[in-house]
């Protein structure tokens, strides 16, 4: 039997499985079969992103699989995995693994496989069955490729930045005898070298491709600052390779969280050569999404800070299990002293900047949203840990004409577009786009070679809604502009406004924090849970509305309008939209965070005066959520999200003393403080 492997849509190999033994010969003239083992075999599973061999090995010619897949209902193999069948006959989905390794099955035989990742699809099918996958999308818009181009072979360049400072720079030029091409970039802190395999499929179609060290890390010059010099380095960047021989002089961007972020840093430099992003689960600006989040100090972020701490990437310093005793430490600037034996330049910089000042603004690429007019594909999650970054990218494009942007929102963590089930939140099977990477070719190959592919056309926004398994269209996010209502009533969430006033209080003490629910070594900050037993602490006061009689669709953000006093003089808010079941559970949906000395705004802080009702304005990230007949939403505030922010010490120093004081803290409602949740609703 043999089978082809593609990935974005370009056919890169072929196995063959006869009698036990498989075999593989990659698409490029001249090669050998080699048997899938030892080196080749890893090779294989990086490149498909699961283990080929075994794969083969547990479905080809397997009895029970076959009468399992005859049954047409979920089943288990002896190995563990657990299977369903869809509403496609061809697509059995692969369920609490990630990536999902997905059947494609014909006449009730195992005859591939299809994997979606963040940013590429990756399918083995057997030959002459092509059109039963994904592959039949690509072939309908004539860019499905069997004979991929080579490169040249690649070179660095050492790309000067505008103060002198170097930049390690790695160019790949496809070898079709053209003179220019089009130019796909990315730009990364966590070293070039590892993205050469990845990016062989634009190249493979003819685009030269930019890969790029920022300033700091790995092979280039100069100090790690993240965020700091990205704007200025991107523009000198896209204006040095504009100038280049085998430029055209159109750059596209691409990539994914810091990769993202550094695109709409470039992008509001102005620079005319930028022609193109797509943007992934957007990095956000420090004070709201990365560093500070409302203005308090990420500890969910200090994880990828021990990973950066060196020039070169060091992803296993994030596995920890002492994480909570280093959250501990005071002054916050010595965290990484005491976890790894030395400074972090960079962390220590932050933390001399606790207020919206000049040198964050420098970093806030949102406050040039004026000069960023370059066409954007956005992708990100409801579950993604930088989707403020997301939402600021929806809102700096809000006024670009029809066609310039598309938005694509999923039910995907910060990893993205790869797995149906999320702890308590199972998802349906529809939840995997295994068309994204096609969207993105698309993008490049209409904004950068002017190819008339559709693109640009229909809805400008594609959101999936939780709990209905449904992809939906829009021209705008979120769809309806109209925001919704419901009151703080005593213990009630109620689309009424009260007639009475009402508190709700607790008592916040910094040396017991209420929880958010994550594991830092895992770097995933909004990963979904159940919250019931959380929300059963003191220190959480809740506010549930009745049970549902019909399902309420909710689509965008919340925005907690709320009224609160505290006899402390700096204290945090956090808020919690959770889905409450008839079961019992508490899944979240949303939350936010501030440090209330920010209550007028970020540049001036003002402490509180004890027992002074102020007026706090919190949103949430985003969403599209389905609440059944029988749930219930909820509304938890709390004064601490421990291990993602630090717990404020309720002192003048907020979460950097060593010293803390109790807070007794008091949520308003009623007639003379209408505190609120507000929402969009989405119902068809």
């Amino acid at each position: 039997m043999k089978l082809d492997y593609y990935e974005t849509g370009i056919k890169e190999a072929t196995f063959s499985v006869e009698d036990g033994e498989v075999k593989v010969k990659d698409n490029v003239a001249g090669s050998q079969w080699q048997d899938l083992f030892g080196d080749v075999e890893e090779e294989y599973t990086s490149k498909v992103h699961f283990n080929v061999k075994e794969a083969f090995y547990k479905f080809f010619g397997n009895s029970p699989v076959t009468d399992d897949l005859e049954k047409g209902v979920k089943f288990s193999t002896p190995y563990g995995d657990v299977y369903e069948p869809t509403d496609n006959p061809h697509l059995w989905i692969q369920r609490e693994k990630n990536p999902a390794v997905n059947l494609v099955v014909n006449d009730n035989q195992v005859v591939g496989f299809q994997v979606a990742a963040r940013n590429v699809g990756t399918v083995v099918i057997q030959q002459g069955l092509e059109e039963l996958t994904v592959l039949a999308e690509w072939q309908k818009h004539g860019m499905l490729v069997s004979n991929p181009l080579t490169a040249k072979p690649h070179f660095t360049a050492m790309v000067p930045m505008r103060d002198g400072v170097r930049l390690a720079t790695e160019i790949f030029i496809p070898d079709d005898g053209k003179p220019t091409h089009s130019v796909v970039m990315e730009r990364t802190p966590y070293g070039r070298q590892m993205y050469y395999q990845g990016y062989q499929r634009f190249i493979q179609r003819g685009f030269v491709v930019v890969l790029q060290d920022v300033r700091g890390r790995n092979d280039s010059e100069g100090d790690w600052l993240p965020m700091y010099y990205e704007r200025d380095d991107g523009q000198d960047t896209i204006e040095w390779i504009a100038k280049q021989d085998w430029s055209n002089q159109k750059v596209g961007m691409i990539g994914g969280s810091y990769g993202g972020y550094v695109q709409w840093a470039a992008a509001s430099s102005g620079t005319p050569y930028l022609k193109a992003l797509v943007s992934m689960v957007t990095a956000g600006g420090p004070f709201n999404d990365t560093i500070y989040k409302g203005g308090a100090p990420m500890s969910g972020g200090l994880a990828w800070f021990f990973a950066m701490a060196e020039r070169k990437f060091k992803p296993e310093n994030m596995m920890r299990d002492d994480w909570d005793e280093l959250m501990r430490v005071r002054p916050l600037s010595q965290v990484p002293t005491v976890g790894l034996g030395h400074e972090i330049p960079s962390f220590s910089e932050f933390r001399r900047h606790t207020t919206y000042d000049d040198f964050i603004q420098n970093m806030d690429w949102k406050t040039r949203a004026d000069k960023i007019t370059v066409p954007a594909l956005i992708q990100s999650g409801w579950y993604d840990d930088n989707g403020v970054g997301t939402t600021e990218a929806i809102r700096a494009t809000d006024q670009y004409p029809h066609g310039r942007r598309k938005i694509i929102l999923g039910p995907w963590i910060h990893a993205g577009n790869s797995q149906y089930d999320l702890g308590p939140v199972h998802l349906g099977q529809n939840a995997l786009r295994f068309d994204i990477d096609l969207l993105h070719v698309m993008w490049f190959e209409h904004f950068l070679n002017g190819v008339d592919n559709g693109i640009e056309e229909g809805s400008t926004v594609e959101y999936y809604t939780v709990n209905m398994d449904k992809w939906r269209q829009a021209d705008h996010f979120p769809p309806n502009q109209q925001a919704t209502s419901w009151y703080l009533d005593k213990d009630r969430l109620t689309p009424d406004k009260p007639k009475t006033d009402s508190t709700a209080t607790f008592d916040y003490n910094p040396e017991h924090p209420t929880p958010h629910l994550i594991d830092i070594s895992q770097n995933e900050l909004e990963f979904p849970n159940d919250y019931a037993e959380v929300e059963k602490r003191d220190d959480v006061v809740s506010f549930t509305s009745n049970q549902l009689a019909k399902p309420l669709v909710i689509t965008g953000w919340f925005k907690a309008v709320f009224y609160a006093s505290s006899s402390a003089v700096n204290t945090d808010w956090v808020v919690r939209l959770t889905d409450v079941t008839p079961d019992g559970e508490a899944i979240n949906i949303d939350d936010g965070v501030m440090n209330a000395i920010f209550h007028e705004d970020y540049r001036h802080p003002k402490l509180l005066t004890p027992g002074k009702v102020y007026q706090f304005e919190i949103e949430t990230q985003k969403t599209s959520i389905m609440l059944d007949v029988g749930h219930q939403l909820r509304l938890d505030i709390a004064s601490a999200a421990n291990n993602l922010v630090f717990p404020n010490t309720n002192t003048e120093v907020g979460a950097d003393g060593n010293h803390t004081v109790i807070a007794h803290q008091t949520i308003y409602g009623g007639p003379k403080y209408p505190s609120c949740v507000e929402f969009n609703t989405d119902n068809d």
